[in-house]
């Protein structure tokens, strides 16, 4: 656990399904609420409901249910919504997000795109809850929009996939760089591999995405994006920005692996590393259960990787 820690509101905002999203947001919420005993809010804006299905609630539409839109357009109070799982956090539940999202576009843009942030973490962060966490949805829409102005710290887990590099992009330039560009700052506290199980002294799809993060000039200014001088289409950046000190700040120390090291690697000089995050089967035997990771097996040993994760939130940035 990391001292002197300030309260802040987390969103996990990449805009394209499929790379673990919802099992970092509970997972996360489970140590930073259950292990390190942090009050702390899990709020799921995906109307998929995955996040919810794994923490056992199911109920997706309900129209005589309290709802977001009551709290955030209407007169309800945040505990009319807000349940306990049972696994050291607060949580709201995917419901009526479709009807909620509706109900936001009504409103004028910009003070739409604030009601999360005034009626939720204005009135809550820093007093009932240290930590906010966000799942938001894998499209752009007025959710999306409220989450990052919300919970302006983000972090981007990435699997080995062939659209992962594009899912990244797509979430910088269409969501990242606006947001900074319209708002101000947006920090990425870390982007994260996440589901790694192959080897990376050979071509295979998990060196392909560590080689990608840890090397590429386009891979810093998409984080980057919306910064003066950063050309994220292009995927360049200014002479005075350093390439070494963006990935450093960017990468957990677990994952960096620098070109040398690489080089060391195809030479057979040094052994190669497994980096985590890691494939486990007991996330997906945790989500069967309906419960977070750190409850259904808290001696995973990827367990204490997401424990670096979580100082890095409680820190506000990495250090190598």
């Amino acid at each position: 656990m990391v001292e002197n820690q300030t309260p802040k509101a987390v969103c996990f905002p990449m805009l394209k399904g499929g790379f673990g999203k919802s099992t970092f947001v509970s997972t996360l919420g489970g140590i930073l609420g259950k292990v390190r005993g942090h009050n702390t809010l899990v709020i799921d804006l995906d109307p998929a409901g995955h996040l919810s299905t794994g923490l056992g609630y199911y109920t997706r539409e309900s129209s005589s249910a309290t709802d977001l839109s009551d709290v955030l357009l209407g007169d309800e109070p945040l505990e009319a919504i807000v349940k306990n799982p049972g696994h050291g956090f607060d949580f709201i539940p995917s419901l009526n997000l479709d009807s909620v999202t509706d109900d936001l576009s009504k409103d004028s843009v910009l003070a739409s795109d604030l009601k999360m942030k005034q009626e939720i973490v204005d009135k809550t962060l820093g007093d009932r809850y240290e930590y906010i966490l966000f799942d938001v949805p894998g499209t752009r829409n007025k959710l999306t929009n409220n989450a990052v102005v919300a919970a302006p710290n983000a972090i981007l887990p990435l699997m080995p996939k062939p659209e992962a590099l594009n899912g990244l992009r797509e979430t910088a330039t269409r969501l990242v760089g606006p947001i900074r560009s319209q708002l101000g700052e947006f920090t990425i506290l870390a982007t994260v591999p996440n589901d790694l199980s192959a080897r990376i002294d050979h071509q295979t799809s998990d060196r392909k995405l560590l080689e990608a993060m840890n090397t590429q000039e386009s891979f810093a200014a998409l984080l980057l994006a919306g910064r003066d001088g950063v050309d994220a289409r292009s995927g360049t950046l200014p002479d005075d920005i350093d390439l070494e000190t963006v990935l450093d700040e960017h990468i957990p120390p677990f994952a960096r692996i620098r070109a040398d090291e690489w080089d060391a690697i195809d030479a057979g000089e040094i052994d190669a590393p497994k980096p985590p995050i890691r494939h486990t089967a007991a996330i997906g035997k945790a989500y069967e259960q309906r419960e977070p990771l750190p409850s259904y097996d808290p001696e995973n040993p990827q367990l204490e990787h997401f424990g670096e994760i979580a100082d890095i939130i409680e820190r506000g940035r990495i250090i190598q």
